[in-house]
C-alpha cells in the first residue's frame, strides 16, 4: 500500500497505520512497536520476533568436516534451536568441540543416547556485524604475522596459528548468519556473501602452509618475499572495503597480473622440492583474494 507523509510540528513526518493491522495485533495508543532500518527500508513489527526457529539433523559418520559441515551451515541458516541426532560418543565429541570452536553463543542444552539440543544462549546482537567482521580482517593479518615468522625463524606453534584459524571460522559462521538473518545490505546481500567467501578462502591457503611446515623446511628469501607480497595484496583490498575506497580497486586489478603472472610463474620456475607447495598456496590466495574484488565493487559503490 502507499502512504504520504504527513508533517507535524517543525521537522516531524508522520505516517498512519493501516487500521487492519492494528486491529489484528491488538495495538492501541501507547503500544510499544518495533523498527528496523534496512537500506532504505523501514520494518514495523508489532513485537520482537519470540519464537525460535528449530531444525533437525542427522549425522550418519565420523568425519569431522562433514559434522562440521552440517552444523555450521544449520546455524548459518539463521535456526536457534537445533536437535542433532548422532550414532555414537565419537560423533557427538566431534559435534561439541564444533560448536565450542565455530558456533558464537550456542551451547548443548540437553543431551541424550542419541541426540542433542543446541541451543542460541548468549548469541550477540545482529548490531555487531561491522565489529566482528573487523575482527576476521585483523586475524586474518595476525594469520599472516605468525606465517612469516614461521618461514623466517622456523618458530612453529601450532596454538598459535589453529587458534587464529578457530577465530576466524567461527566470526566467518556469525558474520553468515547475521547476512542470512537480517538480510543484511538487502539487495547486496549476496555480494557480501560472496566477498566474505572469497576472502575466507584466501586465508585458508595461508592456513596451509602453517600445516604444512616443519622445523626442517627450508624457504628462500624470495618465497618469504612473495608471502609478503601477497599480505599487503590482503591489506589492499581490506582497505578499500573498510574505507570505501573505489580508487584502490585499478590498483588492485594490476598487482594481481604481476603478482600471479610474473613474480609467481618467475618463481615457480625457479623452485625445485616441496618449496613449490609453498609459492603455490600463495598463488591461489593471491586469485582467491583477487576474485573478492568483483563483490567488492557492488559493495563499496
Amino acid at each position: 500500500m502507499k502512504r504520504s507523509l504527513v508533517k507535524q510540528g517543525s521537522a516531524t513526518l508522520m505516517v498512519s497505520l493501516p487500521a487492519k493491522w492494528i486491529k489484528q495485533n491488538n495495538l492501541s495508543k501507547g503500544s510499544d512497536i518495533e523498527i528496523e532500518e534496512v537500506d532504505a527500508n523501514l520494518i514495523i513489527s508489532a513485537k520482537p520476533q519470540e519464537i525460535k526457529s528449530e531444525t533437525s539433523i542427522k549425522i550418519e559418520s565420523n568425519v569431522e568436516s562433514y559434522i562440521r559441515t552440517l552444523i555450521t551451515n544449520s546455524y548459518r541458516s539463521g535456526f536457534d534451536r537445533i536437535k542433532i541426532n548422532f550414532e555414537n560418543p565419537t560423533q557427538f565429541k566431534i559435534l561439541n568441540n564444533v560448536i565450542k570452536t565455530r558456533l558464537i553463543g550456542f551451547e548443548v542444552i540437553n543431551k541424550e543416547k542419541n541426540y542433542c539440543i543446541v541451543e542460541n544462549i548468549t548469541e550477540p546482537s545482529s548490531d555487531q556485524f561491522d565489529s566482528i567482521l573487523r575482527k576476521i580482517f585483523f586475524n586474518i593479518t595476525e594469520l599472516f604475522e605468525i606465517t612469516k615468522k614461521i618461514l623466517r625463524d622456523k618458530n612453529i606453534n601450532d596454538e598459535d596459528f589453529e587458534e587464529i584459524e578457530e577465530r576466524i571460522q567461527k566470526y566467518d559462521n556469525f558474520c553468515r548468519r547475521v547476512i542470512t538473518k537480517k538480510k543484511l545490505f538487502n539487495k547486496k546481500s549476496e555480494f557480501i556473501w560472496t566477498f566474505l567467501s572469497l576472502i575466507i578462502h584466501g586465508q585458508r591457503e595461508i592456513y596451509h602452509i602453517n600445516k604444512l611446515l616443519n622445523k626442517n623446511f627450508n624457504v628462500s628469501i624470495k618465497t618469504v618475499e612473495f608471502l609478503e607480497e601477497a599480505e599487503e595484496f590482503y591489506e589492499i583490498i581490506m582497505q578499500a572495503y573498510l574505507n570505501k575506497n573505489v580508487s584502490l580497486i585499478s590498483k588492485i586489478h594490476s598487482k594481481e597480473k604481476e603478482l600471479l603472472y610474473k613474480r609467481g610463474y618467475l618463481l615457480l620456475e625457479q623452485t625445485k622440492g616441496k618449496e613449490i607447495i609453498i609459492i603455490y598456496h600463495i598463488m591461489i590466495s593471491i586469485r582467491e583474494f583477487y576474485q573478492a574484488n568483483s563483490p567488492l565493487t557492488v559493495l563499496i559503490t
